[in-house]
């Protein structure tokens, strides 16, 4: 294939972008009317692309064409479906036939196939088209051109050869990676769509829940304030939102509510519980108390709480009318306990009247106090029912009434006043039918008259209550309801006396549930649940149901009396604080809380079971380079993504759970060995391994994996977090990107690791630090110039501790701030002995920790002081780094230390260059003197060798920047003569000597300057 037919097809390739344009103007245009239409119009314009990619095609042989239609027809068929993808076949394959050529009906057919096979693709692959991947997009692009290659041995034989060799290459090359990085663009299109749909789905709910809830909630400080308040919190304490927000809940609390609330509140902020509920007063801003009940949780941050979040829900009204009907029932009961009747006899002729002991009881008087009184007395009626009372007897007297019966108030000895039924008759008349006699009773009805107050206040209260109610027979057929209950099911009272009261219920209810409340009904009488209900309209909605029963006098149920509340806004609210509470606001996954109680579950399970659990810990690497190159928010957008991809990479009931930062967490339950869990890290190491799409550029990222089990390796839950983090560690230790086993010897490692922390602090104290010397020879000469000071620890009870053990110790516990000053003195005071007897211009190397250029670290000030106080020059000393600490040259501290050594003539040493971040604009910035090559590049150095060739560019690049070149662990000639011929400045390693203590040291330098 020629430049020119390459040129052509990278053009062709280019027009295909045009469709990602078309998908996106139909992607967001309103379909619901005009969908088919739309259709059509997709379907011609992928038609036009086709027919310009066909216009500018690479020609073969006259009538033989090859261009991109199989890539715009298998997109279209895999994106926008069979209509518009119909559409572009028919025109374009009525171009090919129009252009003619011996290849027209091969032409034809590979419009045809790969049309087809896009939109086969699109509607039985299993998973939808926003998880597709890179891999398969690659596949379906290689299957396409594959069939078109295919399509060619219609052609004679010799033909299809010559044909073949020359576009088999070019095309399977360049096109199927088009088909993935094209279908990729797609994807991605998707993703961002359901990204945004579900944001503003959460947002919504969060709004609607927060302005117009029927709840109050509240947003508040750890020290009481009031954050944020919606209306409903200000409704029902009676404030406005500004007056709130001065205030504190503390001070609004009942004080007789308050100790609970605030013994709680302090458990939650010291870390006890994340959460509690209780039912509690406040003082309105009127002074009247309010009953609520309150759902409080926290959210934290490394433990500490930033904020609470409080439900709140006007209980009072409930409360109030369960204390009225508390007190009707009492009074009801009072009325039927039953009393004795006063008795009174009035001899009309002589007007005398006698009563008995219990009519004096009635009304307070001892029976002695009335024995002598037989007046007829009005003056102890109440004035307002006197009238009455003497017209009831005139009218019986005078024979209008068959009786005298009257309820009437009197006045008691002690003053009050008590209600009477006066029952009488006449008893004996004389010979011309004149009344003598009148006979009657007293019944004291004062409690009769005020339960029926009560019951009037039952009624109103039934009829008024915002809270739906009904009353059921012992069949649970309904008999009445209040008018909450059609206002809260849209039924009225008649439509649905007599059905039973599962009329209302949804058919979506679990039936285990109507068994619980029939055994609770059978056995105590009363049940209290949540049930789903289905109102008049068909919408279903939660309500909080209580049922209590009434009984005979036989213990037989008479009546059932329920009460409920719609509670469907209060379960959507406990939803979201739930939600907030155990999930990553971030990526979705679980968090710490639900992480501790989904692994105490799997625990229980796997005790009862006798399986095991496992656990892994992931660690992103070098995830810190990616929010420092790229920014905190593509950081965000890659720890999305893979939490994605760990949620592919296990079983629905497994959980995945994002520990902190860029830290997650698995749980593996119920396993009945643990082979099946190093499979699951595999997937995982393999998933990762694929590229991330942050913006326009490709991140790659690796895990560090620990794995532990329970209850192999420990049961309790810190436990096994710490094993799994020391795993981890392990992992990252072997070279990342790869998983690790818990074992007891790690566990020993940080027992050793514990005590050498300990130890190390007094390590300068006791004399146990020395500094040993490797010489650094000049290649050219073969002269010693320099020395590489190297710190050892002779530890009295574990011998010689290696400095790759200790040093990691020191900088993590900041003692090697300390040990390093002692370095430097060390090593200055020996060069300016050095300087002195043998060499004048001898220099030491030292190396240096990065902590020790941070904040807090070393006084650079005190090392220029004392290199001043020996008489030396800078030029004495070389300050080795790592080229770990450019990666924190941002900061001002390390930027000004650097530059320090720099003005002072010392020089500065780039140790192991070649295995880290470098780049020429370090190099620049901050004027290294010199480049270590990294013994792992000397090892295996050979003629023509890789390695040879990194060297070689490695010490072209200092020369010209004006380093000099250092390569360490040189270890035999052909070494040392490679690199010498390469033009590289010194040479350090076992080949001139090991590193030797101080006295060996000056030997060695001695013999050298006398052989010299």
């Amino acid at each position: 294939m020629n430049s020119f037919g390459l040129l052509t097809l990278t053009q062709n390739a280019a027009l295909l972008l045009a469709m990602f344009f078309i998908y996106d103007m139909a992607a967001f245009r309103n379909r619901t009317v005009f969908g088919f239409y739309w259709a059509i119009f997709t379907g011609i314009a992928l038609g036009l692309i086709g027919i310009i990619i066909m216009l500018t095609p690479w020609e073969y042989a006259p009538g033989i064409i090859v261009d991109s239609r199989a890539v715009l027809l298998g997109i279209s068929g895999l994106f926008f479906g069979t209509i518009p993808t119909l559409i572009a076949m028919v025109i374009t394959a009525t171009l090919r036939l129009f252009q003619g050529g011996g290849a027209a009906v091969i032409g034809v057919l590979v419009i045809i196939t790969s049309g087809t096979l896009g939109i086969a693709w699109r509607y039985y692959r299993p998973h939808p088209l926003s998880e597709l991947s890179f891999r398969e997009i690659y596949l379906f692009g290689v299957i396409i051109h594959g069939v078109m290659l295919a399509l060619t041995f219609i052609f004679p034989w010799e033909m299809t050869l010559a044909v073949l060799s020359n576009i088999s290459l070019p095309v399977l090359l360049l096109y199927p990676l088009i088909t993935a990085l094209l279908g990729m663009l797609f994807v991605q299109r998707l993703r961002r769509n359901q990204s945004t749909d579900a944001l503003k789905e959460s947002e919504f709910l969060f709004r609607s829940q927060f302005d117009l809830g029927s709840i109050g909630i509240a947003i508040t400080y750890p020290g009481k304030g009031w954050l944020r308040v919606n209306p409903r919190l200000c409704e029902i304490l009676g404030y406005r939102e500004e007056e709130l927000l001065l205030l504190n809940w503390s001070e609004l609390t009942h004080p007789d509510d308050r100790h609970l609330d605030l013994y709680q509140y302090d458990q939650m902020l010291t870390g006890e519980e994340d959460g509690y509920s209780l039912d509690k007063r406040f003082i309105r801003k009127d002074g009247e108390s309010v009953y609520v009940h309150m759902t409080i949780s926290c959210y934290r941050v490394d433990g500490a709480v930033q904020f609470v979040i409080a439900g709140i829900l006007d209980s009072s009204e409930r409360k109030h009318a369960e204390d009225k009907i508390r007190g009707r029932k009492e009074q009801l009961l009072s009325v039927l306990s039953g009393s004795e009747l006063g008795f009174w006899d009035w001899n009309i002729e002589a007007n005398t009247v006698h009563r008995n002991a219990r009519w004096a009881e009635m009304l307070g008087y001892r029976f002695e106090d009335i024995q002598n009184d037989t007046s007829i007395n009005l003056d102890s009626v109440h004035p307002n029912d006197c009238g009455r009372v003497w017209q009831s007897v005139t009218d019986h007297l005078e024979g209008r009434t068959a009786q005298h019966k009257i309820e009437y108030r009197m006045r008691t000895r002690q003053g009050e006043y008590k209600w009477i039924l006066d029952c009488a008759k006449i008893v004996n008349y004389g010979e011309d039918q004149q009344p003598l006699r009148m006979s009657g009773t007293h019944t004291d009805i004062t409690k009769r008259k005020l339960a029926e107050e009560s019951m009037q206040l039952a009624s109103m209260v039934y009829q008024n209550s915002r809270e739906a109610m009904t009353v059921t027979d012992s069949n649970g057929n309904i008999i009445t309801t209040n008018p909450a209950f059609t206002e809260m099911t849209g039924y009225s009272a008649d439509e649905i006396t007599g059905k039973s009261h599962t009329f209302i219920v949804s058919k979506q209810q679990d039936k285990r549930v109507y068994q619980r409340m029939e055994l609770a009904l059978n056995s105590t009488g009363h049940w209290r649940g949540e049930v789903s209900c289905r109102h008049k309209n068909g919408e279903n909605y939660m309500a909080l149901l209580g049922i209590n029963s009434i009984y005979n006098e036989d213990r037989s149920v008479h009546r059932r009396v329920a009460q409920f509340s719609d509670i469907t806004e209060r379960k959507k609210s406990e939803k979201i604080i739930w939600k907030q509470a155990n999930f990553d606001n971030l990526t979705g996954l679980s968090n710490r809380q639900m992480f501790h109680d989904q692994l105490l579950h799997e625990k229980n399970k796997a005790q009862r079971r006798g399986l095991n659990v496992g656990l892994l810990f992931l660690d992103l690497d070098r995830f810190k380079a990616v929010n420092d190159t790229l920014g905190h928010n593509m950081g965000d957008q890659l720890l999305i993504d893979v939490a994605q991809r760990l949620r592919n990479c296990v079983r629905k009931r497994d959980l995945v759970s994002r520990f902190g930062g860029d830290e997650f967490t698995v749980i593996i339950g119920g396993l009945k060995n643990t082979q099946s869990v190093e499979r699951v890290a595999q997937k995982i190491l393999c998933e990762l391994a694929e590229p991330f799409l942050l913006g326009e550029q490709n991140v790659y990222i690796t895990p560090s994996i620990g794995i532990t089990f329970y209850p192999k390796d420990g049961e309790a839950t810190e436990m096994l977090l710490k094993n799994a983090d020391q795993a981890m560690y392990s992992a990252k230790e072997k070279g990342r990107n790869c998983y690790h086993y818990f074992t007891n010897s790690m566990q020993e490692q940080v027992e050793r690791g514990g005590q050498l922390a300990n130890d190390l602090r007094y390590a300068l104290k006791k004399n146990q630090l020395e500094l040993y010397y490797q010489p650094i020879v000049a290649l050219g000469t073969g002269q010693i110039r320099k020395a590489e000071a190297l710190i050892r620890w002779h530890h009295p009870e574990l011998g010689m501790v290696s400095p790759a053990e200790f040093i990691p110790i020191a900088e993590e516990t900041g003692t090697i701030v300390e040990i390093g000053d002692w370095v430097f003195r060390q090593a200055a005071d020996q060069v300016a002995h050095w300087r002195r007897e043998y060499q004048n211009d001898f220099q030491v190397s030292i190396n240096k920790s990065p902590v020790q250029f941070r904040e807090g670290g070393s006084d650079i000030t005190s090392w220029l002081e004392h290199l001043l106080a020996l008489g030396l020059p800078g030029q004495a000393v070389v300050i080795e780094i790592t080229e770990g600490l450019l990666l924190d040259g941002s900061s001002r501290i390390v930027i000004d230390k650097l530059l320090a050594f720099r003005d002072s003539g010392i020089e500065v040493s780039l140790d192991d260059f070649g295995t880290g971040y470098s780049s020429m604009s370090y190099l620049r910035k901050f004027h290294i003197d010199n480049l270590k090559i990294d013994q792992s590049f000397v090892r295996n150095l050979k003629v023509d060798s890789d390695d040879m060739i990194l060297c070689e560019a490695i010490i072209i690049m200092a020369h010209k920047l004006g380093m000099q070149v250092i390569a360490e662990g040189i270890e035999n000639e052909e070494q040392r003569r490679l690199l010498s011929a390469a033009g590289c400045d010194y040479g350090q390693g076992y080949l001139f000597a090991k590193p030797l203590p101080e006295k060996d040291f000056s030997c060695l330098l001695l013999r050298h300057i006398h052989v010299a």
